[in-house]
């Protein structure tokens, strides 16, 4: 396991922070907007529309254990980069271990790498 336990942790955690929630919507709006992360970025990273992204945050539509599995990967993989990258250059292949125990591809990663990297100011 190339995961940092700290991460799986930091993972588990938060899916079971949005399991666990009476509002499993707000809970998932809440981490995304912790990340800077539009509903669009994130609907363009789970392959979703925004409107279905909106309709899972208020509680219209029931998110599905996959979905939160892919969205804290790719939470995980934004904390990651931000622990990791202030001031040094992103080491893409211990990232690209880490996505693939996440279940998250390589093209996904790219993505999530960029928004990270803008988003939080790394």
């Amino acid at each position: 396991m190339y995961t940092p336990e700290w991460l799986a942790k930091f993972a588990q955690n938060m899916a079971g922070n949005i399991v666990m929630s009476p509002e499993h919507g707000s809970a998932i709006q809440a981490y995304r907007k912790n990340y800077g992360i539009t509903q669009k970025e994130l609907g363009q990273l789970l392959d979703l529309r925004r409107e279905t992204i909106s309709r899972i945050e208020n509680g219209k539509v029931n998110s599905t254990v996959n979905f939160i599995q892919n969205f804290v990967g790719i939470l995980a993989i934004a904390e990651a980069t931000k622990t990791y990258c202030k001031g040094h250059e992103v080491e893409f292949p211990f990232f690209e271990r880490i996505a693939k125990e996440f279940g998250i591809s390589s093209a996904k990663l790219d993505q999530i790498l960029g928004i990270a990297l803008e988003k939080l100011g790394v």
